[in-house]
């Protein structure tokens, strides 16, 4: 920062003069007035420039380009090289080979300015975090020198850089330096505030962990854990879980316990990584990771590349399970997924702060920013699903203008899991099947009809469903949630949300309609409408039959549906559907095979239909 400065220095004066023919040089002092003042113009000749100033006030030159100073008076010259530029940090290093948690650290700089050094420091930051702490650098013959105290050096290491100001008040700043810290065996723990388990993990749920730091020893034994636990990892070739024998660093793993109360983890000793990008490479699909270091680190990914990170973990209470919403920061001992929504390998990079060199201030950490804004009339909703013990925060509709009405890299397929406890399903594609957890289509569309499943292994109590705005539909749109158990549509469903009273652990449908007014009310009718009163099962057709016959049958809501075949004797010949389906209204072809796929002769066969708790049989003729 240049600052306005009206300052006397002294100047020497070399003095030429000419006598008689001959040169003789006199060296005189004098006192001259260095002013700096742009808001100084009265004179005419004022400007943002250095200006030289006699006794009187008058100017004795005006030179604002900062370049050489020429004085003039009568027969003699004066030439004196003055400049304005800033120092010049050549150098700024950290002198420690090995840099470990407790013990201090020194550091070095150079510099160089023709105006003179009048004072140096370095300012630190412990984790990159806000607060800046400052210390004098000492001069050392030709070098400035630091001393950074035992305190300082902890295991979410520290930045540095250095500030240097000269005898005309012109300040320069160097970049920052970081190293890697070695920790002991005791320093790292999961029992910290910045920590995903400040607390330690609970007994008998599934959480997703990450280890930060470089382990010296990453085998498992190294946790401080006996057989009461279980680690798994994915195996991404075949899409099967195992255990792993070693824990990576930048890798989260799914991890239960079986211990008496919350444990933490103690992994033993390694090395803290420097407070410097960390590159992570994502393969196509769901990637587990984790946060590399000690400290809290920002990410805010491109939504349309990548989907995430979010993480699961703890709801309302400690005893709640579930998918979160995507998250802006990862926590150190968190484990968390990203989706990868190319078809190609792509790395990103993890800062594990944002720094900016700022005036007067060292280094100083600025926020993540906010995610970039959505295009026109593009929108989002979030679906939430919350049980007693279960929960989902993880599931998206709306539309976005990189986005198709048919499967696209804006459809994620649910995040893999260990424990499906409860979940919310939507099915985008053609078979029906509710496989995603997000379905964006295309903006030029303005009416859809998005189809929804939850399901829950929690039997203890209902689930309320709630939709939260990410980025509003424009004002002419309505968002309506028909319900197809109760058969009822809510057209304040933003405001009020719903409560499955019935245990969702055989799938409750709903459909979300989003449109136009018109199109929104027409639909909810034609639904309405097309769902039976109750379950049905009709004569089969024709009857008697040779080669095929067929079946209709009706299902209210979303049912096991199982429809068997028996001869006279009552021994099983076929089974025709033996799945859970959802409601309306259905038909199913006897080519009249049995289970072994031969030919059955001819005969009365019985077809006993449930769904439900509804039960019926009918009598069909097979005549060859």
């Amino acid at each position: 920062m240049k600052k306005a400065m009206n300052r006397t220095i002294p100047v020497i004066l070399l003095v030429v003069q000419l006598i008689f023919g001959q040169e003789d040089y006199q060296m005189k002092m004098g006192g001259f007035t260095i002013m700096n003042n742009a808001a100084t113009h009265s004179e005419g000749w004022w400007d943002n420039g250095i200006n030289l100033v006699g006794s009187l006030g008058l100017p004795v030159i005006t030179n604002s380009s900062g370049g050489p100073y020429s004085l003039e008076s009568g027969f003699w010259v004066v030439t004196q090289g003055f400049y304005t530029e800033p120092p010049v940090v050549e150098q700024f290093v950290i002198m420690d080979d090995q840099l470990e948690v407790g013990l201090g650290v020194n550091l070095m700089a150079k510099f160089s300015d023709f105006n003179g050094i009048l004072s140096a420091q370095i300012y630190v930051n412990v984790g990159g975090m806000d607060s800046t702490m400052a210390f004098p650098m000492v001069r050392n013959d030709s070098a400035f020198t630091a001393f950074i105290p035992d305190s300082v050096v902890t295991i979410e290491n520290f930045i540095a850089s250095a500030e240097v100001l000269d005898s005309l008040y012109y300040m320069a700043e160097s970049d920052y330096v970081t190293a890697p810290v070695l920790f002991g065996e005791d320093d790292p723990t999961s029992r910290v505030d910045d920590s995903a388990y400040p607390t330690g993990l609970p007994i008998e749920k599934w959480r997703l962990v990450s280890f930060p730091g470089s382990l010296d020893n990453g085998a498992l034994s190294s946790t401080g854990l006996n057989t009461k636990h279980v680690f798994y990892s994915r195996n991404w070739d075949n899409n099967t879980w195992f255990v792993p024998d070693t824990l990576y660093l930048g890798e989260a793993y799914w991890f239960k316990h079986q211990y008496d109360e919350k444990i933490d983890f103690t992994p033993g000793s390694g090395t803290s990584l420097p407070l410097e990008t960390y590159a992570m490479e994502l393969h196509p699909g769901w990637n587990f990771v984790g946060n590399p270091f000690f400290i809290t680190v920002p990410i805010n990914l491109d939504q349309g590349d990548f989907y995430g990170p979010i993480t699961y973990g703890i709801g309302s209470h400690q005893f709640q399970s579930g998918w979160s919403e995507v998250v802006t920061e990862m926590h150190p001992w968190g484990g968390y997924l990203i989706s990868n929504n190319t078809d190609t390998v792509q790395v990103i990079d993890l800062a594990p702060t944002a720094l900016e060199v700022a005036d007067n201030s060292g280094l100083r950490r600025v926020s993540a920013g906010p995610p970039p804004r959505a295009a026109v009339n593009s929108w989002r909703l979030r679906i939430d699903a919350d049980s007693e013990h279960y929960f989902d925060h993880n599931n998206y509709i709306g539309r976005d203008f990189r986005s198709t009405e048919g499967l696209d890299r804006g459809d994620l397929y649910e995040p893999p899991m260990i424990d499906g406890h409860l979940a919310v399903g939507l099915s985008p594609e053609a078979d029906g099947g509710y496989y995603h957890t997000t379905d964006i289509r295309s903006i030029n569309e303005v009416n859809g009809v998005w189809d929804i499943r939850v399901e829950s292994l929690d039997k203890d109590g209902p689930v309320d469903i709630q939709i939260h705005a990410i980025d509003e539909p424009q004002e002419n749109i309505i968002v309506a949630l028909v319900d197809l158990q109760k058969k009822v549509a809510y057209r304040d469903i933003m405001e009020t949300g719903i409560r499955i009273a019935e245990k969702a652990t055989v799938g409750y449908d709903m459909k979300m309609v989003v449109g136009t007014s018109e199109f929104v009310e027409n639909e909810i009718q034609r639904i309405l409408n097309g769902i039976p009163t109750e379950y049905s099962i009709g004569y089969n057709y024709p009857n008697p039959f040779n080669a095929n016959t067929r079946l209709d049958y009706s299902l209210p809501v979303r049912s096991h549906v199982s429809i068997r075949l028996y001869n006279m004797l009552g021994q099983e010949v076929a089974v025709l559907v033996n799945e859970e389906q959802s409601y309306g209204n259905r038909h199913v072809v006897w080519n009249g095979l049995n289970k072994q796929g031969s030919t059955v002769s001819s005969g009365v066969y019985i077809a006993e239909f449930k769904a439900g708790s509804y039960l019926a049989t009918r009598k069909m003729i097979l005549m060859k």
